[in-house]
Parts: structure tokens; C-alpha cells; sequence
């Protein structure tokens, strides 16, 4: 269920000013909708992390971007990830140890280095 703008700030206790400089920012992007902003789970999530990064820990402004751009990337690898385990899971047995023994390999080469 879609969070209006002044839930968001009531419910995070941040400022308006500094909640629409972020959304300026495109450091979140909900969706607007006859004149205010509504935010899904996911949005409030990251407007959460936007203010623990700023206000609880100090991170400067021009560190946020880079920050967000890293941690879009883990999620992304993350799913990629699991629709890689999905599709190795429908893998024949033989074709699963074949990788599991390969892959095996490849973290012992990495540790020798």
C-alpha cells in the first residue's frame, strides 16, 4: 500500500525540505500522483537508509549517490544470483555436480593467489 509524502516524514522523522531534495536528487523516485508523492515499501526502505546514512552516521552528500549506485548493484547481483540457482536447481544431478566441482575448483585457484 502506497506511503504519502507527510507519512513518510511523520513515520521517519525527517524534514520535508530535506526529503524533496532527496527525491530532486533522484536518490528515491516515487511515483507522483496529483500533486503529492506516494512511496511503495521499497521507497520508504531506502528513504529509511538515506537518513541512518546521513544523520546516524555521517555520510556526506556526495557520498550518498555512490553509496546507493553500490548497493543497487549487490540487489541486482543478488538476483541474479538466486534466477541462477533456480535454473542450475532444474539442472540434470550429473550437470549440477559437474558445476559444483568446477566451481569448487575455481575458489581453490582464488585462495592459492
Amino acid at each position: 500500500m502506497p506511503v504519502r509524502f507527510d507519512e513518510v516524514l511523520v513515520t521517519l522523522d525527517i524534514g520535508a525540505s530535506e526529503l524533496s531534495a532527496w527525491i530532486e536528487q533522484h536518490w528515491v523516485l516515487p511515483v507522483e500522483e496529483d500533486g503529492d508523492f506516494l512511496f511503495d515499501d521499497t521507497d520508504v526502505a531506502r528513504v529509511k537508509l538515506i537518513a541512518e546514512l546521513r544523520n546516524d552516521l555521517g555520510v556526506n552528500e556526495d557520498a550518498i549517490p555512490v553509496v546507493l549506485r553500490l548497493l543497487d548493484q549487490v540487489y541486482s547481483l543478488r538476483h541474479a544470483l538466486a534466477a541462477l540457482n533456480e535454473a542450475i536447481q532444474e539442472l540434470p544431478e550429473s550437470a549440477q555436480d559437474q558445476l559444483r566441482a568446477h566451481l569448487s575448483n575455481d575458489d581453490d585457484q582464488t585462495i592459492s593467489h
